[in-house]
């Protein structure tokens, strides 16, 4: 039985997208950043990080020990993405679907940007006025920034730490609250690991009835007891399907199409660069 039987035909859900776009379209997830960050670090100073998966972390010391100024870490970053990629036609969904009511990325990417983007409509923290979504729009939420406006991204811990507390930021996370609230949210390619996530989950879902409906698909083999306890703490429910078949169900419930094997197949294939 399909996962989506719960919902009626016309339901719409929320999608967070974890980093399951950036695998597949070739670009660096926030782990693969660290690592690539970690490697113009001197072994003393990697000493200083606690957290080689968090980018926060890393990023921050990167900031503190490697450069002298935050505009150079940023350009790092958005250098990272000038690269050639790969976006598999079936992830086109974003776009085409109409039960889709908003996405949220915690990744610097601009895989959305490039697919159809007259119909999404793009949301940041740093935005004066929160865009209004209409006629059958998506609103596209980047929690952390666009790489494209790298001055603005929220890359260090001080970066994040400021998203969290100051009052120009409340009004973004109202709205996302807003949307969680009234509608299913999916999180998709949810690695454990991946420390920043789950942080960034707890600032979003604070406050969110446990009783709202919020699924999470993860790629990871092990689980962490205390990641675990702070899911739960959250509300989100693990499910146990993979990805490649959870995607499956996903695009039929979205599109009222079936897909075989082979169309499974190409949606997985990225450029894996940063491998």
């Amino acid at each position: 039985m399909s996962f989506f039987n719960k919902f009626n035909d016309t339901d719409k859900i929320n999608l967070f997208l974890g980093d399951f776009l950036v695998r597949n379209a070739g670009y660096p997830t926030r782990i693969e950043l660290a690592k690539l960050l970690m490697k113009d670090m001197k072994e003393n100073i990697k000493g200083y990080i606690r957290d080689e998966n968090s980018l926060f972390q890393v990023s921050q010391v990167y900031l503190d020990g490697v450069v002298s100024s935050r505009n150079s870490l940023l350009k790092k970053i958005k250098n990272l993405y000038e690269t050639n990629r790969e976006t598999a036609e079936l992830l086109n969904i974003f776009s085409e679907s109409n039960r889709i009511n908003a996405v949220f990325s915690t990744d610097y990417d601009i895989v959305l940007d490039d697919i159809n983007c007259n119909k999404l409509v793009k949301i940041l923290p740093t935005d004066e006025e929160i865009a209004v979504a209409s006629n059958g729009e998506i609103k596209h939420y980047k929690i952390l920034g666009d790489v494209n406006r790298h001055e603005k991204i929220f890359v260090s811990i001080q970066d994040f730490r400021k998203l969290k507390v100051l009052d120009f930021y409340k009004n973004f996370f109202k709205r996302i609250k807003e949307d969680i609230k009234s509608y299913p949210t999916l999180i998709l390619g949810l690695d454990l690991d991946n420390s920043d996530l789950v942080d960034v989950l707890e600032v979003i879902l604070t406050d969110i009835n446990s009783k709202d409906a919020i699924y999470a698909v993860s790629s990871s083999n092990v689980l962490k007891t205390k990641t675990i306890e702070r899911l739960n703490e959250l509300g989100i429910k693990l499910l146990p399907h993979s990805e490649e078949e959870f995607f499956k169900e996903l695009k039929e419930y979205l599109c009222s199409i079936s897909l075989d094997n082979s169309d499974i197949k190409e949606a997985y294939v990225g450029k894996k660069l940063f491998r």
